[in-house]
């Protein structure tokens, strides 16, 4: 894909989740790209909005396979593992602000896209969490008696704490990431850990690996 071709779905995908697809002109999209709003020029790179549409949430395929490479290579102990990947959960979900707008908001008319989105970004993140889960379990360092449904405890409230942000405004009880991944790690980890094993050196690591504390 050409660099043009990149800004042009970077901005569509902006005004998608800011404006709505429908009410987002080819024009409007052309001029926030940088190029002469009635020029067609947007033709040369893709053959409809549909299709620009496409490109943008064709790029959550692979943020799903970031993010399962991402829980295949982390080392170390479960609890700071874990807490790295609650922060890298809420940093990419605040880096898919617009494709997560567009998913919950735009793709009723567009079936198969929202289904090939939620296969391959949602779906794809919790069955690689689960797996992670399930091996940890195995080894006897978390206690997890159903790997799955854990994993949708866990990614879930991620998901509904940064989409709460996304979609409405504001915060969640006022709460920025650091004090809710601090709590979020810490009944985690609660629940999860064998009796006795230690829990607080993910923990004391919170406020320095979290991914945002000055939004309001």
């Amino acid at each position: 894909m050409s660099d043009t071709a990149h800004q042009i779905v970077k901005e569509a995908m902006r005004l998608f989740g800011e404006k709505g697809y429908e009410r987002t002109t080819i024009a409007d999209i052309q001029k926030a790209a940088g190029l002469h709003p009635g020029s067609g020029a947007l033709y040369k790179h893709f053959p409809s909005k549909e299709a620009v549409l496409q490109a943008g949430l064709d790029k959550l395929a692979a943020v799903g396979r970031q993010a399962k490479t991402l829980m295949a290579e982390l080392q170390g102990p479960a609890p700071d593992v874990m807490l790295r990947l609650g922060a890298a959960a809420l940093e990419m979900l605040e880096e898919e602000r617009d494709a997560m707008r567009i998913i919950w908001r735009e793709l009723e008319a567009f079936p198969q896209m929202r289904d090939a989105a939620r296969d391959a970004r949602l779906q794809t993140t919790y069955a690689a969490l689960a797996q992670w889960l399930r091996a940890r379990n195995d080894s006897g360092e978390l206690q997890v008696d159903d790997p799955e449904a854990a994993a949708v405890v866990v990614l879930g409230s991620l998901n509904m704490f940064r989409l709460f942000e996304n979609l409405l405004g504001g915060r969640l009880m006022g709460l920025d990431d650091e004090r809710f991944l601090r709590t979020w790690h810490s009944l985690l980890m609660k629940g999860m850990l064998p009796a006795a094993a230690p829990a607080r050196r993910g923990a004391d690591e919170a406020e320095e690996i979290g991914p945002r504390s000055d939004a309001g």
